[in-house]
């Protein structure tokens, strides 16, 4: 099973897939405590009405559990749903900090009215490097984040393993290390690029085509137009990675 979680204000609504591919699955540890208990074959005399079984009692049986492990799994459900709507809030926040970044803006020198504002962004994309930082953290410890809540859930041991399992193998692993790598860069190099506007204020043409700057020097053209297309390229790759682990 794969589960889809949806990073931009989409309602999440996590471990529904999972209670519905448990309870399909014919729960099968269910089954296998209901078979455990079961009468051994040769043992009921069918003269004895006392020892008949009514015919239809294994199947109240059955239902009974499976009532059980449902009430169990929808416990589970709300516990885990507190750890994976904590980590959709948190990529929310982050891309919504990232997309301020991602502004045509912010690749004008001509936007920035003062050095000041200049530190101003420098400010905010240490906030986002926090946040990126805190997102990653949250991955990392997903596991013990979920032990934590599902403990708690009053389930068995077995149906909290199957269960971790499944929101675990879930996740869209391979992408979710493409975009921290790559928002580590694309933070990197926005650094870089503010710093070049602080130590060459002054150096850019005012009142430029803003898609494309002009400068005094052919240095700081060169080195603008290097950091420019970094970040665009780094940004356009983000944007894929985010689209991945929506679908």
């Amino acid at each position: 099973m794969t589960l889809t979680f949806l990073f931009r204000g989409l309602p999440a609504n996590s471990c529904l897939p999972i209670i519905v591919a448990l309870v399909s699955s014919g729960l099968p540890f269910a089954q296998a405590e209901q078979s455990g208990s079961a009468t051994p074959p040769g043992r009921t005399n069918p003269d004895n009405p006392a020892l008949r079984s009514p015919a239809k009692q294994p199947g109240k049986a059955v239902r009974q559990d499976s009532r059980v492990n449902q009430a169990q799994l929808e416990r589970l459900g709300k516990a885990a749903d507190k750890v994976l709507n904590r980590i959709q809030a948190e990529e929310n926040d982050l891309y919504l900090r990232l997309n301020y970044f991602e502004k045509p803006d912010r690749l004008n020198p001509n936007s920035y009215a003062s050095r000041e504002e200049v530190a101003q962004w420098q400010g905010m994309l240490q906030q986002l490097k926090e946040k990126h930082d805190l997102v990653t953290q949250l991955y990392t410890n997903l596991g013990k984040d979920l032990d934590g809540e599902l403990k708690n859930a009053d389930a068995s041991e077995e149906l909290v393993s199957q269960f971790k399992k499944l929101i675990v193998d879930g996740f869209p692993w391979d992408e979710i290390e493409k975009k921290k790598r790559l928002i580590a860069d694309f933070i990197d190099e926005q650094g870089k690029l503010l710093l070049f506007y602080d130590k060459n204020w002054g150096s850019w043409i005012p009142n430029a085509d803003p898609n494309k700057p002009e400068f005094n020097s052919a240095s700081a053209a060169s080195i603008y137009k290097r950091l420019r297309d970094q970040i665009l390229s780094t940004s356009e790759q983000i944007e894929k990675e985010y689209k991945a682990m929506s679908e």
